[in-house]
């Protein structure tokens, strides 16, 4: 009998938003969207996946799933192996023109081939050397696992615009504001004004990935102006708003031969 290839391909698409549940894999999964959004969650914390940048889920880590509009990209399920290098909780990283070249490399073979699995494999192995080498930080917003702080963090993600302040959080949760803070930097690793502007500008992501107008997301995520928007925008990711997705991030489209 022979071995089961060491990664698998599929190219898909998909015409509406879809939603699925918590499960694992055995295998290792990266995958990257050349349109559309999606947004990956634990119990740990969500990672926001706009186009163009490439998402990994570990072997056997639950997740769910929730892309917003259509979608169209691919997916790599990866022999646990040959992914050990990477993080062992999601992670969503920026590109490089390499990783483009390789992943329009890979999308190029031809999928059914037992010819090409042997390439198949070596350009996987460089792409996950890459990827480990990455310093870019991931699109994570980390959630506490406290049930009245997960409560917080789940209405600020969700409306990151509320006027409510800490005070007010903590009265509503029966929490005095000093053990509020301190649980909420023990278990997110951030401050809870870190944190709450960290949602904020992971809401601006998938609402820029939408199409939204800079001025909209700016206002829907609770800046008081655009300016401070942009420039809380610039320290976060390096970049304006309206350059996060002209600086090397958006891969090639690939089409798949025919079987």
């Amino acid at each position: 009998m022979a071995a089961e290839a060491p990664v698998k391909l599929w190219i898909n698409a998909y015409e509406a938003p879809r939603v699925t549940g918590y499960h694992a894999h055995e295998d290792g999964q990266l995958f990257a969207l050349r349109e559309g959004l999606q947004v990956i969650e634990t119990p740990a914390g969500r990672w926001v996946q706009p186009p163009g940048w490439i998402g990994w889920i570990a072997p056997r880590c639950a997740h769910a799933a929730h892309s917003f509009g259509a979608t169209a990209g691919w997916s790599l399920h990866i022999d646990p192996a040959m992914a050990q290098a990477l993080p062992a909780e999601p992670h969503v990283f920026a590109t490089t023109p390499l990783m483009q070249g390789l992943v329009d490399r890979l999308t190029s073979l031809e999928a059914s081939s037992m010819a090409c699995e042997a390439r198949r494999a070596r350009l996987v192995g460089v792409l996950l050397d890459e990827l480990a080498a990455s310093a870019r930080p991931s699109l994570h917003l980390p959630m506490p696992q406290d049930k009245r702080l997960m409560g917080v963090a789940s209405a600020l993600a969700n409306d990151p615009a509320s006027p409510d302040t800490i005070d007010q959080w903590a009265d509503r949760i029966g929490m005095a504001r000093r053990t509020l803070t301190r649980r909420f930097a023990i278990e997110t690793g951030l401050s809870f004004a870190q944190w709450r502007q960290q949602a904020r500008l992971l809401k601006a992501v998938e609402l820029l990935s939408l199409g939204e107008s800079v001025t909209a997301v700016a206002l829907t995520v609770g800046y008081s102006s655009v300016s401070a928007f942009i420039e809380a925008f610039r320290k976060h990711f390096g970049c304006t708003p309206a350059r996060f997705f002209d600086e090397g991030m958006a891969l090639p489209q690939a089409k798949k031969k025919p079987a």
